[in-house]
């Protein structure tokens, strides 16, 4: 089966290496991608909105098999809005700690439905449109469950993340991304998109199943084998 690992917010691809070497290693078909101002991607950040997102995922979808899409923190809205344009290409979607939108919510409208987070740790990114985050502070939100050097080897993944993706409405139809299976996994100790958070929107937009993992933000960096064997039981 193929299947898309998606980042989140200021990440890139190279955050899913350990998972996607697991689902691979399990017989499946795995890509991770950068999404556009991300990682290798050459697009410049200022100018990426959440379309160029989802964009993105379906040129991928529509080179290939209809794949799974795994989105983790802000790549849920990015395989939301890819399931919208192009749902007869998507097997299912699996939510990693991530947003789930309803339509007409922006990834900022669902952040303000919570406690800060995330928040004191962003800054101003290098040019306007952008923002990066304090390794100084992001650390103990985003990786608290990670020991020193791996949290530094983690931090040193982030980068400049444009702000239209975060601040966007996302527009969804129940005849397109409504009628795409949808599954998530719930980070119990996640600083970033709180458990509370991850609960609500799961009442707001039923999931087929709603795993728990015992871990922070990134599970995919602190659990990545119980992460795997999660995503490969709800494949089955």
């Amino acid at each position: 089966m193929r299947i898309i690992l998606v980042h989140g917010a200021w990440s890139r691809a190279d955050c899913w290496e350990r998972v996607s070497a697991l689902l691979a290693g399990a017989g499946h078909d795995v890509e991770a991608v950068d999404l556009p101002g991300h990682g290798a991607d050459p697009t410049p950040p200022e100018e990426v909105t959440l379309a160029h997102y989802a964009e993105a995922l379906r040129a991928r979808l529509e080179r290939c098999e209809p794949a799974v899409l795994v989105g983790h923190s802000m790549g849920g809205m990015a395989i939301s809005a890819a399931a919208e344009l192009v749902p007869e290409r998507v097997r299912r979607l699996i939510y990693v700690a991530a947003f789930l939108p309803r339509d007409g919510d922006s990834l900022l409208s669902l952040k303000k439905l919570e406690p800060e987070t995330i928040g004191p740790a962003v800054r101003r990114g290098p040019v306007r449109g952008t923002t990066v985050l304090d390794p100084a502070l992001a650390g103990d939100i985003l990786f608290q469950d990670l020991p020193g050097p791996a949290q530094q080897a983690a931090l040193a993944l982030l980068g400049p993340q444009a702000n239209a993706p975060q601040t966007d409405p996302i527009h969804l139809r129940a005849e397109s991304f409504g009628r795409v299976a949808r599954d998530y996994i719930l980070c119990r100790h996640d600083r970033t998109v709180t458990p509370e958070l991850q609960a609500r929107m799961c009442d707001w937009s039923p999931c087929r199943r709603v795993e728990t993992l015992e871990a922070g933000h990134f599970p995919q960096l602190s659990r990545p084998e119980d992460l795997s064997d999660m995503i490969l039981s709800l494949l089955g």
